[in-house]
């Protein structure tokens, strides 16, 4: 699956606003999954989530290169978040 962060944050806004699912399917969808998705590759990370308290959809997509990459990229996005959180 090819997709731009741009593309994701449009699926995930769809999602989260209803005009992806019907209302039946919207309530299970929230029963059992939140709003968010993340990837792990060889030499790739990614993480999408949407952020209900500040109304966004925050998305990285990161090349890696193996070691302790993952820990490091979700205290990246930690970072990113808190700095768009304090400005909103």
């Amino acid at each position: 699956m090819l997709a731009t962060a741009k593309d994701v944050g449009t699926f995930l806004r769809a999602l989260v606003d209803g005009s992806l699912l019907n209302e039946e399917e919207q309530e299970i969808y929230n029963s059992i999954s939140k709003y968010e998705h993340t990837g792990l590759l060889p030499g790739y990370q990614s993480i999408a989530k949407y952020h209900k308290d500040i109304d966004a959809v925050v998305i990285q997509f990161i090349n890696t290169s193996g070691g302790n990459s993952w820990s490091k990229s979700e205290s990246v996005y930690k970072r990113i978040f808190r700095i768009l959180k304090k400005n909103y």
